[in-house]
């Protein structure tokens, strides 16, 4: 997952830290796909199907859900954005933001702030 699109997350998080103070806020999605579960047999540990994010900060958020698959490319990131609301009940999660963060949606990820020169 350290790689593609779950890494840009990464560089976006980092970039944005030293602007401003950032809440994060990620974790798991397990799901019930035995095709993408390599080390069960092994380590007797199943892989999850996808991982998730949010980044807060001050009056903005952004959400994305994230495959744990090839699928997951740097160039595809803004295909994974999901609203707050989305990914509670996905999760189960209850992420603190105000209501209205909750139901917007950008249409793409924060661009890198010019002069970063994280990853």
């Amino acid at each position: 997952m350290n790689r593609g699109a779950w890494l840009l997350t990464e560089k976006i998080t980092e970039c944005y830290r030293d602007i401003n103070e950032l809440l994060i806020i990620g974790g798991v999605l397990w799901g019930n796909n035995p095709n993408d579960d390599f080390f069960t047999e092994s380590h007797g540990v199943k892989t999850p199907d996808a991982f998730w994010k949010v980044i807060i900060r001050n009056d903005r958020a952004i959400a994305w859900i994230i495959p744990n698959s090839v699928d997951a490319e740097k160039n595809r990131l803004d295909d994974f954005i999901v609203t707050i609301q989305e990914l509670e009940l996905v999760t189960g999660e209850s992420i603190p933001v105000e209501d209205y963060l909750k139901h917007e949606k950008p249409e793409h990820s924060w661009m890198i702030p010019r002069g970063c020169n994280k990853g």
